[in-house]
């Protein structure tokens, strides 16, 4: 591409093969030039598992993706809203792959992270979206955030852009949550759950025996056409009422995956013996059978109704069962005492407990399991337990500040089940996916208030936040609570740390560099981790160091006064670290002024700051000492201090590092102050900011502008 600019009052200039989105001259020459961009968001293929999902002959059919096929022909944009459990993302999936099909033989699917920043109304530049390429759909999970109009019309530009280029958008969110042209949005009809579970089971689980069990019309079944003449099998279609319309499609899988763990001939002998005319005993004991199927299926609803909700139920049972439920697999001992620690913890409950049957016998009968080892188990009722909590949570509406505020006591440091945090916060996670009132983030706070620093318990509170932060119905909650807790106490920030070093980071870099710059206002554990994190970004892949330069960058120029950015500059530049960005930074450094200059407004933010003085001559020190030991180049790594010193007062840790310090006199830093000493100004790029210090300090020097030594500025 090339581009001129004929203004009168400047001098004739051209800029060759370049690729960038804006380009800047702002002088007479001539030359490479260094075009700045920021990061992309981030990308993921899409899931064979998804897209199969969305294919024949798994793909249960509705309206919802061929209204967005005919939007995407149209305009290349889709926006499908709906609540959890109306089938939105598989639809998205099945709308883009149905627009492409028609058009390319092959095509790509991506996963687009909504990471542009935290602010609703935040500016979103277009640069950001990924390129127009023929072929390639992309799917925009905004659930988890709502689209300003703003940002609904910077996606609904990109969309066009990527039509015109043979691609298109599906975006899926929640009801109200798209502000932008109404035209472009269409609701998600629910599948048929019946449909989703019986396509699970004869497609991807390979079986048709168990999928005839839900055919909702016998008459059309498989064996009945081919093999006529043969004993009708009395199986087909017998759980035909088991799963009801307004089942999600997730759940009729989860319904179809325990249906399938029945045996056939279980079924079948029970089914035949319920119509045993001859003998009662059969008949009764089969119809148990059926019953007891039907429960396993459906996680004991009948069982637990009759066990948690009928009138008559004693506390004490139902405070069995629930401990044994949150503690599954924990001694049974444990599980009983957990239990008394319920409520008051006055005399007369106590009594209670040592009343009428023994908590032994209450356990068996609310169907607790007591293994060889004495531990409490559910393997005669898999499933029972998640099911016992949901059930209990619904029920007892009353009693919901009381069971979080045990479930809060008995895992506290020193309670009675300490140990078993960890299961208590995935069963409570699970709950809170579907609950009124979740008591998830509740229960986490009282944890990570009370947790020490360094311990298991905060890195168990960040595995769960993490996880959290991936499942649609609470990630919008995770996203806020990070942001929050990233400015409150050192424990809370600790597990912000690890969160943003992990998936989450990964998943979500911008919204994780924006939580880690809080982070790093404080000089903690919490600051360590933030900066590890942050090298360990840095070197993954390129674009995680662009992105973390990038953001570096920004912090010195938009919070010049936060310590963010001189300790995280610090961590990125010191070479003793096994992972080393030093010498990245410094090759770079003399081939892209952008680096260059990257560095020496790094080095002059961090000496001005009195709070990172000590790191900053700890930095320096080991640069001498990399010097020294021809770790880097003599020449052009003084010649860059050279301009950090000619660029700063020398204070503080430059100070020191020039002139002096009673407790480091080595042949390092001697060699150093020598090189330094006897170095000239170096009349380097110069830095596309008007601002830059070194610029002003060589101006001043010689008297007016500093003659820029390439042929062309960034």
């Amino acid at each position: 591409m090339s581009q001129e600019f004929s203004d009168m009052s400047l001098p004739r200039q051209s800029v060759s093969d370049n690729h960038g989105a804006v380009v800047q001259i702002g002088h007479d020459n001539r030359g490479n030039i260094t075009v700045v961009r920021r990061p992309k968001l981030p990308i993921f293929t899409v899931s064979g598992v998804r897209r199969e999902a969305a294919s024949e002959p798994l793909w249960a059919h509705t309206p919802t993706p061929q209204r967005a096929v005919d939007l995407l022909a149209s305009h290349g944009l889709a926006v499908i809203s709906g609540e959890p459990g109306t089938g939105r993302h598989v639809s998205a999936v099945r709308a883009a792959q149905t627009h492409l099909s028609t058009r390319f033989d092959g095509h790509h699917l991506y996963d687009v992270a909504p990471d542009w920043g935290d602010d609703d109304d935040e500016a979103v530049d277009f640069e950001v979206f990924p390129e127009p390429v023929p072929g390639y759909g992309y799917l925009l999970d905004a659930t988890s955030r709502r689209l300003s109009a703003g940002i609904a019309q910077k996606l609904t530009s990109w969309a066009d852009a990527l039509h015109r280029a043979g691609s298109c958008l599906v975006i899926t969110a929640n009801p109200r949550d798209w502000q932008g042209d109404s035209r472009l949005e269409i609701a998600a009809v629910r599948p048929n759950a019946v449909r989703v579970a019986y396509n699970h089971l004869a497609a991807r689980l390979g079986s048709p025996v168990h999928a005839q069990w839900l055919q909702p019309d016998p008459g059309q079944s498989v064996t009945r056409s081919f093999l006529r003449g043969a004993a009708a099998d009395t199986t087909i279609g017998f759980f035909s009422d088991l799963i009801t319309p307004s089942v999600s499609p997730a759940d009729a899988v989860a319904i179809a995956e325990r249906l399938y763990h029945i045996k056939p001939e279980r079924l079948s002998a029970a089914v035949e013996g319920r119509q045993d005319r001859q003998t009662s005993s059969v008949q009764e004991q089969s119809h148990k059978e059926i019953e007891a199927i039907r429960e396993e299926v459906l996680l004991w609803t009948k069982f637990l109704e009759t066990k948690l909700v009928e009138i008559g139920t004693r506390g004490q049972d139902r405070l069995m069962l629930l401990s044994a439920c949150y503690l599954e697999g924990a001694p049974l001992e444990l599980c009983i005492k957990a239990a008394t620690e319920f409520g008051s913890r006055e005399e007369a409950t106590a009594r209670r407990y040592r009343e009428g049957r023994s908590p032994r016998r209450r356990m068996l009968d609310v169907g607790v399991d007591i293994t060889a080892d004495d531990t409490a188990s559910f393997h005669s009722r898999p499933g029972l337990s998640r099911a016992a909590i949901r059930m209990d949570w619904h029920h007892w509406t009353t009693e919901r500040k009381e069971t979080q505020n045990w479930l809060k006591r008995i895992t506290a440091p020193g309670g009675v089940a300490e140990a078993w945090a960890e299961q208590v916060g995935r069963r409570l996670l699970d709950l809170s996916l579907s609950a009124v009132d979740p008591p998830f983030f509740s229960v986490l706070e009282e944890w990570t208030t009370a947790a020490s620093s360094g311990t298991g318990r905060i890195r168990i509170i960040a595995d769960l936040l993490t996880e959290a932060s991936q499942k649609d119905e609470i990630a919008r909650e995770a996203h806020s609570r990070l942001l929050d807790w990233a400015r409150k106490t050192q424990s809370h920030r600790e597990v912000v740390a690890l969160v943003c070093r992990g998936a989450y980071g990964q998943r979500w870099p911008h919204r994780a560099l924006v939580r880690l710059r809080h982070v790093l206002a404080h000089d903690d554990y919490a600051a360590q981790i933030a900066t590890n994190a942050l090298v360990d970004y840095a070197a993954g892949n390129e674009a995680g160091f662009n992105r973390v330069i990038d953001a570096v960058d920004t912090w010195f120029d938009k919070y010049p006064k936060h310590t963010a950015g001189p300790r995280a500059f610090l961590a990125l530049v010191d070479p003793t670290p096994s992972v080393d960005i030093l010498t990245t930074l410094i090759s770079l450094a003399g081939r892209s002024p952008k680096i260059r200059d990257f560095l020496i407004t790094g080095w002059q933010k961090s000496l001005e700051q009195p709070e990172v003085s000590e790191q900053a001559y700890q930095v320096l020190l080991a640069w001498a000492q990399s010097i020294h030991q021809e770790q880097l180049d003599p020449a052009f790594t003084f010649g860059l201090l050279t301009d950090v010193r000619n660029a700063h007062t020398p204070v503080d840790a430059m100070s020191r590092f020039l002139y002096g310090s009673p407790s480091h006199e080595d042949k390092a830093l001697i060699d150093a102050r020598l090189a330094l000493a006897n170095l000239r100004a170096c009349r380097h790029a110069q830095c596309h900011q008007p601002d830059c210090p070194l610029s002003q300090h060589q101006s001043s020097a010689e008297g007016g502008p500093v003659a820029d030594t390439y042929d062309a500025g960034e």
